[in-house]
């Protein structure tokens, strides 16, 4: 028996039109659509509804989960092992490039960056806020309050493994003259 086209979609018909709404995006841009989606139907995203066995034959063939190794997110150690900064100035900007990337928190304040040391498991420099000025020196970081943000060329630094920038430049030392005696 055909449907009219003034039919209600089944279920099945809908869990398709959404799978292969989202097919060509990756994980992360998938739970961004599905978000918004909830948000607009007034709806929490909650855990899917257990499958009635009656209605097996009726389930797509293709699976709906993507394999482990996409929707596993990178570790902070892996990251820093994969783009293996050599400062602590580089060590900051990758933790900006982490919470922005893997966390998605953007923006933040000078200190926010600090904990991340502990989390890498690398032992913070004697000071911290001088290493923060470096890098906001280098062009990495932009500075402003708790809505400070990694740049686009600390976003391009991060990702060559830092590879072009070497370390954060060093701010030339105006010479001043001496007084005559």
């Amino acid at each position: 028996m055909a449907k009219s086209p003034s039919a209600t979609p089944s279920i099945v018909d809908a869990v398709q039109a959404v799978y292969s709404a989202l097919q060509g995006l990756d994980a992360n841009e998938r739970a961004k659509v599905l978000a918004s989606a909830s948000a607009l139907l007034g709806m929490q995203a909650a855990a899917a509804p257990p499958v009635d066995p009656t209605n097996v034959n009726r389930i797509p063939a293709t699976p709906l989960r993507q394999p482990p190794s996409e929707t596993r997110p990178k570790s902070l150690v892996e990251l820093m092992q994969e783009k293996n900064p050599k400062s602590n100035t580089q060590m900051i900007a990758l933790f900006a490039y982490y919470r922005d990337k893997y966390e998605n928190r953007a923006r933040f304040a000078r200190g926010d960056l600090k904990d991340y040391f502990s989390a890498a498991k690398e032992k913070p420099g004697a000071n911290y806020d001088r290493d923060f000025t470096k890098a906001v020196r280098a062009g990495w970081i932009h500075e402003a309050e708790a809505d400070s943000y990694l740049t686009s060329r600390g976003l391009e630094a991060v990702e060559s493994g830092f590879a072009t920038s070497g370390s954060a430049p060093r701010r030339k030392q105006k010479k001043t003259p001496r007084r005559p005696k």
